[in-house]
């Protein structure tokens, strides 16, 4: 039963490591999209994931053919190769830079053959991939939201001393498959026009193809390899009314606070990173893919070590010291980059990787407390919505990011010049 499930979070992993992975070489390297572009595009490919907890209710009011889970997984995949497939139609774009050397020189000394060259049209296409990808995260957050209502019940029936270890172990292979998209992102977009320093790399639609391909077969094994017993159809006034009940609980409505309120100021960050990661500290795809691998290799891992050795930890404690620790650290990376202290991209690249643990154990432990508030019958509504919040309020930091860092006027041109 649990191989068949993990089936499918590796699936969800693989494709959730590859298209927020792919917005960085393609619409900046590729098309020189404003960094607010790149934002909004990041910001749209996570949006569905604010609606987990509609997709919950129904997975837990409507069954199809008496099963909640099996039919809704099967249906996220056909939906999100279908977006694969169309993204894949898609006409290749002409590049921004007609002379790929132009990613790592400075305006003023372009020849003007080189100006001459530039595609002033390429910014407007990044438009047309943004839709048909959030509408893939889409497909399969179809699929997530039932999967995640099957290891609930899976976690309610481990002992209470070690419950939490398939959680771990779920999200730690979900993570491991992760790394392993952006691992195919930092290979197939490393060529010179997308900043890369590689003489091959594929097209944004082969790369679609690809996955599409890759993902499709777990439609079936969604189908025909998840175990699930047949259950009635909910009526869905009484459904409610219980599931209204158990959102008035005081400890439901805390965490769903905490939740909400530390997403938002864990995604209060400068809007003109990606920028700056091109033209300060020049990463390129490949490097800035290795290191997110890396990342999310130590994000496992640390999801692997609380399973073992941080179920009996005190959590408070735990999210403290986690939080501090993350923004003791971001700060320390930004503030020597922006005045120039040290701009090697491995720095830049780098840090950030030590704030994977605190972020791993974070999430996980946030995941402890919300399998110990869930009642039977209620699973995917209820870990939908608490987890919907957390996802809700990424926009939100970001949208509030980007209000207060307009005020300071740094633009695409600001961080060339390096003024």
């Amino acid at each position: 039963e649990v191989l068949a499930l993990l089936t499918q979070y590796a699936g969800i992993g693989f494709i959730d490591g590859v298209l927020p992975a792919v917005i960085y070489p393609v619409l900046q390297g590729y098309l020189n999209a404003e960094g607010t572009i790149v934002v909004s595009a990041n910001v749209l490919v996570k949006l569905p994931w604010s609606y987990k907890v509609f997709l919950g209710i129904l997975s837990d009011c409507f069954p199809i053919a008496g099963y909640r889970r099996r039919p809704y997984m099967a249906l996220g995949w056909v939906l999100c190769c279908i977006m694969l497939f169309t993204m894949a139609s898609f006409p290749v774009a002409a590049p921004y830079y007609g002379d790929p050397t132009m990613h790592s020189i400075s305006p003023d000394q372009w020849t003007e053959e080189q100006r001459q060259s530039i595609n002033p049209d390429a910014p407007d296409a990044a438009g047309k991939y943004v839709i048909p990808m959030m509408l893939a995260a889409f497909g399969y957050l179809m699929v997530q939201v039932p999967s995640d209502a099957v290891v609930i019940e899976y976690a309610q029936r481990e002992p209470s001393n070690t419950r939490g270890r398939i959680q771990s172990w779920i999200h730690c292979i979900r993570m491991g498959f992760n790394a392993l998209g952006a691992l195919m992102v930092a290979v197939a977009f490393n060529g010179v026009e997308y900043g890369g320093s590689f003489d091959f790399s594929l097209s944004f639609p082969q790369l679609m193809f690809i996955l599409g391909c890759m993902l499709l077969p777990l439609a079936a094994a969604a189908w025909f390899l998840v175990h699930e017993d047949a259950v009635p159809p909910t009526k869905f006034d009484s459904y409610m009314s219980r599931f209204w009940g158990i959102l008035q609980q005081r400890a439901v409505c805390q965490v769903a606070a905490y939740k909400f309120f530390s997403e938002v100021f864990n995604n209060f960050n400068i809007v003109s990173s990606s920028n700056i990661k091109l033209y300060w500290v020049h990463a390129t795809p490949f490097n800035a893919s290795i290191m997110a691998i890396v990342g999310t290799i130590l994000y496992a891992g640390t999801l692997a070590v609380m399973a073992n050795r941080g179920l009996n930890w005190n959590w408070h404690v735990a999210i403290a010291v986690t939080v501090i620790s993350g923004v003791v650290i971001d700060c320390f990376m930004t503030m020597l980059v922006t005045w120039d202290i040290n701009r090697s991209q491995w720095f830049w690249l780098g840090v950030p990787i030590v704030g994977y643990i605190p972020h791993a154990v974070r999430f996980i432990v946030n995941n402890y407390v919300v399998v110990e508030l869930i009642e039977l019958g209620s699973e995917a509504a209820l870990f939908g919505l608490l987890t919907t919040t957390t996802h809700v309020a990424t926009p939100f930091g970001k949208t509030a990011a980007k209000i207060i860092n307009a005020d300071y006027h740094v633009w695409k041109d600001d961080i060339l010049a390096d003024t």
